[in-house]
């Protein structure tokens, strides 16, 4: 069975390998994408995740959130060399922006 969170590793790890038909399919959905960046609010983020699993493998967005929240997410990125961070903060969890962005060398 495939996570949300295991997904959205995968996702960022090709997009840091420079994968031109995720870029592609990520910005035919309204993301900010390019090599080694996403930008996504964290229901956007969802969304897209929902899209891409199977029915029954992407739980609902409370659930995603605190799935994502007790992640390691940024511990695993880190060791490809990257990071998520806030972009744009709105002061609210689910409104705020936030993106994949490589570590300075």
């Amino acid at each position: 069975m495939n996570t949300p969170v295991g997904l959205f590793l995968r996702c960022c790890g090709r997009l840091l390998d420079g994968d031109d038909a995720l870029i592609v399919l990520l910005q035919a959905r309204g993301f900010i994408s390019a090599p080694g960046v996403w930008q996504f609010t964290l229901p956007s983020l969802h969304r897209f995740l929902q899209d891409q699993l199977a029915e029954g493998e992407c739980p609902g967005y409370p659930v995603f959130r605190q799935m994502l929240f007790a992640s390691d997410v940024n511990t695993r990125l880190r060791a490809l060399g990257a990071e998520i961070v806030v972009v744009d903060n709105h002061a609210k969890v689910d409104s705020s922006l936030y993106g994949l962005r490589r570590l300075a060398t």
